[in-house]
């Protein structure tokens, strides 16, 4: 049983301590030379942006990474002064309130370049951006060939300063032949950018290009910074690259029960009767449904863990609702706790386990659970 009643019963709990922990584990795994920027953007992979943020920087990460202007602004309200660097694009139009919440914006078009010159030279102030180069991601970012002359152009508009470049993996997290061929051509065009740049005399104070997978397999891409999410959270970069034995999820998604009943033989449940009990069943009714994230279809979770044991899912997963079959579980209550990610007596669902049958990945599972869910932080 649980010792507090939310005001809607599906929740999820966060561990500051796990996240501190992984933190300065991994820090340990980069060593003293390189600086970590824990990645907090999508809410923090779904584990609350603002109390992640200050665990991982609790455990020396000195950066925090951002996708969205809006995700560094929210920082920056709860009074985080930590650099804090915005990986997408930001829009020209918004660049001043970039750089009035002294966010370091990611460039690759000299619109954006201008519009952070003109807002910075407004507030009397000196900008901080980093350039992006595709160097195989085919996502955002520059050409390789044209980062020089880019970064002269960006220098040339004053009251900007590149203090940084990087560029993102695409199959860092693969164990393949061509994953690991094509990660390490990726390195390489990156460093003929870095020494390009060093030869125009264009020295950004910080190098990057390894996130989590890299930063554990690949020294040689680990520079001066390097860039985690989901190693932070104590989950596994791909079930080719699994975290170290040491990392310790720092996320459980929980919900209770809120009615028993007993049904016959025969009996349908839920929407489209798709599903028919085959003996006489004690079915429990779950305070969670495909509102908070919790997969409907095409395939669910499959099992929920109560009193230390797994239920099945039986039935459609409805909006705000959900039924399971505890008929070889003894002594099921209304209130008792459910778990749907995590630990619960010696068992364990784990992220990767829902991923896989969810057809997605843990990156997924646990950044799509809805906002309505409550964070409690432990």
């Amino acid at each position: 049983m649980i010792d507090f009643t939310p005001l809607r019963p599906a929740w999820v709990e966060v561990s500051r301590g796990a996240i501190e922990h992984n933190t300065r584990r991994l820090k340990e795994i980069i060593g003293h030379a390189t600086e970590l920027m824990a990645m907090v953007k999508a809410n923090a992979y779904g584990h609350g942006a603002i109390e992640s943020a200050r665990s991982a920087l609790r455990g020396g990460a000195t950066w925090l990474g951002v996708y969205a202007l809006g995700e560094g602004v929210e920082l920056r309200d709860a009074g985080i002064a930590a650099p804090i660097l915005v990986v997408g694009p930001t829009l020209p139009a918004r660049a001043r309130v970039g750089v009035a919440r002294d966010l370091t914006l990611t460039i690759f078009s000299l619109d954006t370049a201008r519009a952070i010159a003109d807002a910075a030279r407004e507030l009397n102030t000196r900008a901080c951006v980093h350039i992006k180069v595709d160097t195989g991601m085919t996502r955002l970012g520059i050409l390789p060939d044209e980062a020089v002359e880019f970064a002269r152009a960006v220098r040339e508009l004053g009251n900007i300063e590149i203090e940084g470049v990087f560029t993102h993996f695409a199959t860092s997290d693969e164990t393949s032949e061509f994953g690991r061929a094509y990660t390490r051509e990726q390195l390489a065009k990156f460093n003929r950018v870095v020494n390009a740049l060093d030869s125009a005399g264009i020295r950004p104070r910080y190098r990057h290009c390894a996130n989590s997978p890299a930063s554990i397999n690949l020294p040689d891409a680990r520079f001066n910074l390097a860039r985690s999410g989901i190693l932070i959270y104590g989950l596994d970069p791909s079930d080719e690259v699994p975290r170290p034995r040491d990392f310790i999820p720092a996320l459980a998604f929980k919900t209770q029960v809120a009615l028993i009943k007993q049904v016959s033989a025969g009996t349908y449940v839920s929407y489209g009767c798709t599903f028919q009990t085959a003996r006489a069943s004690r079915l429990a009714v779950l305070m969670i449904g495909y509102a908070d994230g919790f997969r409907r279809k095409p395939n669910n979770y499959g099992a929920v863990l109560v009193r230390g044991a797994r239920a099945p899912i039986v039935g459609r997963v409805c909006m705000d609702q959900t039924m399971i079959d505890v008929t070889d579980i003894p002594d099921v209550e209304v209130g008792d706790e459910v778990v749907l990610i995590g630990k619960q007596g010696a068992e364990e669902i784990r992220a990767e386990e829902i991923a896989q049958k969810l057809g997605t990945n843990n990156y997924e599972t646990v950044t799509t659970i809805s906002a309505r869910v409550e964070r409690r932080y432990v």
